[in-house]
This record gives structure tokens, sequence and C-alpha cells, in this order.
């Protein structure tokens, strides 16, 4: 590769790549520097890959898929509520008449 920047790595990404020897591995980013990337496998540097790809994080799903199940729950909570209201009625006089 002779691109050297890391553009959308951080410490912790998982990532995949291939080197020119066609070497194939993934691993977590334990180190990022000008030169290449680092991890439990080893340190690689930028000019000996040949691909490079990180796996994308699920974290956003687990994010999206809890305010799905917060808004049902409140969609189901003020369906309730109004199901089970009785009527409702504003007056401005006191007492208020009842019919």
């Amino acid at each position: 590769m002779q691109n050297t920047s890391a553009r959308g790595i951080e410490y912790g990404s998982l990532v995949r790549l291939e080197t020119l020897g066609h070497q194939k591995v993934k691993f977590r980013v334990t180190e990022i520097t000008g030169e290449g990337l680092g991890g439990n496998q080893g340190f690689y540097r930028f000019e000996d890959m040949l691909s490079l790809k990180v796996e994308k994080s699920t974290k956003g799903d687990s994010d999206k898929a809890l305010a799905w199940i917060l808004g049902a729950l409140g969609v189901g909570a003020l369906i309730f509520l109004v199901a089970n209201a009785d009527s409702v009625s504003v007056c401005s006089a006191q007492p208020c008449p009842r019919e």
C-alpha cells in the first residue's frame, strides 16, 4: 500500500489485512504509527500491505435496537393510557357541572 494513513482505524478496531507475501491476518489494533499497525499478531508496515480492511462495528446496531424497543414501549404505554382514560372534561366555571 502506498498510502500510509490509517483513516477510519482506531485503537481496538478489528482489521483484516493481506501482506505482499499473501499472508492473511486478522487482529485488534493496539498500536498505530505513521509506519504501520500492530496488534497481538505482530506489527505490520503499510508498505508491506497488499490490502487493509476495517471490520464494521456492530455497536451502532445495538444502540438502534434499544431505541426501537424503547420507542415501541413508549407508544404502547401511550395507547394504554388513552384506552383506559375516563372521559375528561375541562371547564372554567367552579364547580364543574356533572353530566
